[in-house]
C-alpha cells in the first residue's frame, strides 16, 4: 500500500517546472509592484546608472516577463481544457487528468485559461496607463 501511495505522490519534472512558474509569477509580480512605487532599491540603482529612460525600459522588461509567464500558464490551462472537453485525458501541470473526468470541467479550464491570458494583456495595458511609462 505505501508503494502505490509513493508512486501517486511522486514529483515529476513537469510538476516542479509548473510549481516554479507559479512561484515566479508571485515573485515577479511582487517586484513589479514594489518597483512601480519608485522607492525600491532596484529603482534607485537603475536611476543612478541609466537615468529615467533606463528605468522605463527596466520596468517594461519586468512587466513583459510577468505577462509572458502568466500567458504561458493560461495557454497550458486552456489547451488542457480543450482536451478534457473533448473527452480525452491530459496532463495539467504534470498531473494526469482522469479520462472519466466530466467534460464540463474542460469548459471551466478553458474559461480560466483564457482569463489568465486576458489578465496578462490587461497588465500590459495598465502598465502603459502609468504616466511615466506611456508608450502610446
Amino acid at each position: 500500500m505505501p508503494e502505490t501511495l509513493r508512486e501517486k505522490l511522486r514529483i515529476t519534472p513537469h510538476i516542479l517546472i509548473w510549481m516554479l512558474g507559479f512561484i515566479a509569477v508571485a515573485v515577479v509580480g511582487g517586484f513589479l509592484m514594489m518597483d512601480l512605487s519608485g522607492l525600491s532599491a532596484a529603482d534607485q540603482f537603475v536611476l543612478a546608472r541609466w537615468s529615467f529612460p533606463g528605468l522605463r525600459i527596466y520596468l517594461w522588461l519586468e512587466g513583459a516577463l510577468l505577462a509572458a509567464i502568466v500567458t504561458a500558464l493560461g495557454v497550458h490551462v486552456t489547451s488542457t481544457g480543450f482536451v478534457v472537453a473533448s473527452g480525452g485525458a491530459s496532463q495539467m501541470f504534470g498531473i494526469r487528468t482522469h479520462p472519466r473526468m466530466p467534460r464540463q470541467f474542460g469548459y471551466v479550464f478553458v474559461f480560466l485559461g483564457a482569463s489568465l491570458v486576458a489578465l496578462s494583456l490587461t497588465t500590459l495595458v495598465l502598465l502603459n496607463s502609468c504616466r511615466y511609462m506611456r508608450l502610446v
